[in-house]
């Protein structure tokens, strides 16, 4: 998209228009100062007509640089209105941090004009609604939001970690459109999407790029997304929001050392990054939980309530993380052999065998894998790289030295390097 390109432009753009407008105005009233003072000298009765002439004067004096404000706050409307008719199914990241950081913004400097309903009422009331996005649930949007970050923020203090604040936006979190090449498993492009397309867009997007037989596609949707304020997913339950909402601050305090920044230039950090974040994050929601507690269950702050972080699973037939790496493997191993149609058949059939089993998935494919394989340390993973930092952080006496440990490294080879030698 052009804009994409040219917003930065229109931004800098905009503000030496503003600046030179006050630099225009501000000579401009120099200079007739001056003037008005060399005719007072000559002229007889002057002094009585130069105080009504600077009242006039000074109520010009923001005349151009409002103008330019208002020149500008059109552009900049005419500006969005045309990115959003031309971002399709893409996911605005510009747009969306431009309407929520404002708002975050007033609603904290408007914390002491308002009255807030207390924490446990709009928790426990926040998370019993089904429908999130009801006006009800949106009234208590913004104080369930401050309560998560001030808790999260409170138990990263008590682990030595201030930096950098914590902020959220409960909200629809954006889906990622993930490729991978048929003949292996590797996340060869991702792409944020809108979170409200239908199955239709879905399948649309999907098969568009499976046209040229080489690549295997995926729409997921995500928990959350590391924007600042981070968006996370409105629909989980507490316990699964604190931790998604700790997850995305990980990413955020990473962003600030050489792990976080080589985040987009390489799959091994990528994968790093998210494993890390994964830990780091369901460590957070467990200390947070055995702290407060579940919102609306009486005694819930103790050790069996902490000890998970979401409720358990229905039972089903099954185990599905052990099918999901025994699949893993069988997969690796047929497209080893470059038996990709072998591979395409074998997800397929686990696919029809979980459904059956109830569990149900709309499609495993070589993204599916590629798109999990980034998350090392999840039960269904199969990457040797999630017991190495579980090792790592079993050998650190905090939190905080875990993550001093592993905020400069990049590669595997650097992971087991100080998986060898830990802190």
């Amino acid at each position: 998209m052009v804009l994409n390109v040219v917003w930065p432009w229109l931004l800098l753009a905009t503000l030496l228009a503003i600046v030179a407008s006050v630099c225009v105005v501000t000579f401009l009233q120099r200079r007739r100062r001056l003037e008005a003072g060399a005719s007072s000298a000559s002229i007889p009765g002057i002094a009585r007509i130069l105080p009504a002439g600077r009242a006039a004067g000074g109520a010009q004096r923001w005349l151009l640089p409002a103008g330019a404000c208002l020149v500008a706050a059109c552009v900049w409307a005419a500006a969005f209105g045309l990115r959003g008719a031309q971002a399709g199914e893409r996911f605005d990241f510009l747009r969306w941090e431009v309407q929520s950081l404002p708002a975050k913004v007033l609603y904290r400097l408007g914390r002491p004009f308002r009255a807030d309903p207390s924490v446990d009422e709009a928790l426990v009331t926040y998370f019993a609604a089904s429908d999130r996005s009801s006006p009800a649930a949106s009234r208590l949007e913004n104080a369930v939001e401050a309560t998560i970050e001030r808790r999260i923020g409170v138990v990263l203090a008590e682990q030595g970690i201030h930096w950098p604040p914590v902020a959220i936006e409960l909200a629809a979190s954006p889906r990622v459109l993930v490729v991978s090449p048929r003949t292996r498993i590797e996340r060869i492009f991702d792409d944020p999407l809108r979170p409200d397309l239908t199955p239709a867009d879905v399948d649309r997007i999907e098969r568009a790029v499976e046209q040229d037989q080489a690549r295997s596609a995926l729409v997921v949707r995500t928990g959350g997304v590391a924007t600042y304020p981070a968006i996370v997913l409105e629909g989980d339950d507490y316990a699964g929001t604190v931790a998604a909402a700790a997850h995305e601050w990980t990413h955020h305090y990473l962003t600030f050392h050489p792990l976080g920044l080589a985040y987009f230039s390489s799959a091994e950090a990528r994968t790093i990054n998210e494993t890390v974040a994964d830990m780091v994050g369901e460590e957070l929601a467990r200390m947070v939980v055995a702290r407060w507690g579940i919102p609306g269950r009486v005694g819930s702050g103790d050790r069996t309530a902490a000890a998970a972080t979401t409720p358990a699973p229905a039972t089903v037939a099954v185990d599905v993380d052990r099918a999901l790496r025994t699949l893993r493997l069988e997969v690796d191993a047929l497209l080893a052999d470059g038996r990709v149609t072998d591979a395409e058949s074998r997800m397929a059939a686990v696919r029809d065998e979980l459904a059956a089993a109830g569990v149900r998935y709309r499609r495993i494919n070589q993204a599916f894998f590629a798109w999990t394989g980034s998350y090392a340390a999840r039960p269904d993973a199969v990457d040797p790289l999630g017991a190495q930092l579980r090792a790592l952080r079993a050998h650190s006496p905090s939190l905080e030295q875990f993550l001093v440990a592993v905020q400069r490294v990049r590669t595997r080879a650097e992971v087991e390097r100080i998986t060898s030698t830990p802190p």
